[in-house]
């Protein structure tokens, strides 16, 4: 999280504003609990705010089916984030949810003006291309186009997962992004991403060898 905020801090300061704004998007926590799982997200972006010495503006947008991602007293706050996080839970539910909503367009707009936008888990799942799920490959959202994403890497996990995605009717294939426990790969598409966190992040090409990174290295995602 301390990444994150840090990130956020410094959207807001080319904004020209002096306080971040950071609105948790519990989507696919909907079928669990998905106001615990934005409690947890509240409660460490406050401790990564209080480490860095910092002042933050954290926001829920409760945005649990396509009804309410239409509903422009959820989509507001979006508009004007300088980062929306997504917490993991259930990896269908954010493509489900959120594509081809008012909810996805003020994000993507938020975007392209400068915001952040961060998944945990299921969260960073649904940003790629493909999407992995218990009950076979969905199409994420699509910002990081040509990859899939494999969160709490392990090359063991990799396989599965693989033949998965890659496998469905028609499927391309798709370079992997794995990214260790307590980690992130933070940058944007056709730009640099930096690691940061305990771990290392991975580039698994369709071909070739895997490219890994660790904290305060750039990660080449080609």
């Amino acid at each position: 999280m301390d990444a994150l905020v840090a990130t956020a801090t410094d959207v807001a300061r080319i904004a020209g504003e002096a306080t971040p704004r950071i609105v948790l998007v519990p989507t696919a926590a909907a079928r669990q609990r998905p106001d615990v799982a934005a409690m947890h997200g509240e409660r460490a972006f406050a401790a990564a705010a209080a480490r860095a010495g910092t002042s933050i503006d954290v926001g829920i947008a409760g945005i649990l089916s396509r009804a309410d991602a239409a509903d422009q007293r959820a989509v507001a706050p979006l508009e004007t984030a300088h980062l929306v996080h997504f917490p993991g839970g259930d990896p269908d539910q954010i493509p489900t949810v959120l594509r081809d909503t008012p909810a996805w367009m003020a994000i993507r707009r938020a975007h392209d003006a400068g915001a952040c936008i961060a998944g945990a888990s299921a969260g960073a799942m649904a940003m790629a291309e493909r999407c992995w799920t218990r009950a076979g490959a969905i199409d994420g959202l699509g910002l990081l186009r040509g990859f899939a994403v494999l969160p709490h890497y392990a090359p063991g996990r990799l396989a599965a997962w693989r033949t998965g995605i890659e496998t469905a009717d028609g499927a391309r294939p798709l370079a992997w992004l794995g990214i260790d426990e307590q980690t992130l790969v933070i940058g944007r598409p056709g730009g640099e991403w930096r690691v940061a966190g305990r771990g290392r992040g991975h580039v698994i090409p369709a071909a070739g060898a895997t490219r890994s990174a660790g904290s305060g290295e750039l990660l080449d995602l080609g």
